[in-house]
């Protein structure tokens, strides 16, 4: 598979229904966190933004479907239920202030395997979320794609996310408005919440040394929301909303994003809950 075919794969259809009776959607995605190479260990997590499923009492995870030797089904779709309301198995990020919750993945693996079910996907790595280093050598303006379902759109016939084209609308080395996060220049709409944004060429891309050839793929961040005009022409900053609104809120096609490096933080989280024996 080529690296964009790869990461559809990395994709989850989150599928909410509120405690206010609405139903919504959002994007989740697949990443290996506290990674031992010498154990050849890791704990892979679903990660989405933390508005995505608050106030709701049901949340529903798409897995694509696989055969016994490891290939996708890609028309074929297995959907897996987390009760929210027994805790859900939800870890929120350390920091209140930062928009993103993970779900272990290990417990929904265990139960697919009593169920003798397969499914198929594949899974970031913390190996490309750039450096410090790596971020200062980008430009300014780097072409980005974000993988996600706008809207719950999908095609929903090989169940595959939608990718969509952007740029970056603020330095990746700078931290926008002081925080950890950057701004992109991309339609986001209702569902994109949760979508990773990568720097992802296949064949040549610019640098500040000129044109490089070959593939690269960096996992920039997560986005999670953006300025909106209001119907009265007010501008404000708002999440990515989860479910479909009256068309009072315009958004102006810029996001921002949460950068890749804080979902670092949820390492230490989840080792000490390894150690505690929690599951």
């Amino acid at each position: 598979m080529s690296l964009s075919e790869r990461i559809t794969y990395a994709t989850v259809l989150i599928k909410c229904k509120y405690k206010n009776g609405l139903s919504g959607s959002g994007t989740g995605f697949i990443i290996d966190l506290c990674v031992n190479a010498q154990k050849q260990q890791c704990i892979p997590v679903i990660v989405t933004n933390s508005h995505v499923i608050e106030g709701a009492s049901k949340v529903t995870f798409e897995f694509c479907k696989g055969t016994p030797d490891g290939n996708p089904i890609d028309q074929e779709v297995f959907t897996v239920n987390c009760d929210i309301d027994n805790g859900g198995g939800w870890i929120h990020h350390p920091d209140p202030n930062i928009d993103l919750v993970c779900f272990r993945l290990g417990p929904i693996l265990n139960f697919l395997h009593d169920k003798h079910v397969k499914i198929y996907f594949t899974h970031l790595g913390t190996d490309i979320i750039p450096t410090e280093e790596t971020a200062h050598n980008l430009m300014a303006m780097e072409e980005i794609v974000m993988v996600g379902y706008p809207d719950g759109i999908s095609d929903n016939y090989n169940h595959k996310p939608i990718l969509r084209r952007g740029i970056t609308a603020t330095h990746y080395k700078n931290n926008y408005q002081g925080k950890m996060e950057f701004m992109v220049d991309m339609a986001c709409f209702p569902g994109s919440s949760g979508s990773p944004i990568f720097i992802l060429n296949e064949g040549a891309y610019a640098t500040k040394q000129g044109l490089s050839f070959g593939t690269r793929i960096l996992f920039l961040g997560v986005l999670y929301g953006g300025p909106q005009h209001l119907a009265t022409g007010q501008l404000v900053f708002a999440n990515i909303p989860n479910t479909a609104k009256p068309l009072i809120q315009m958004p102006n096609n810029l996001g921002v994003a949460i950068k890749a490096a804080k979902i670092l933080d949820f390492e230490p989280v989840l080792l000490q809950m390894e150690q505690g024996g929690t599951t």
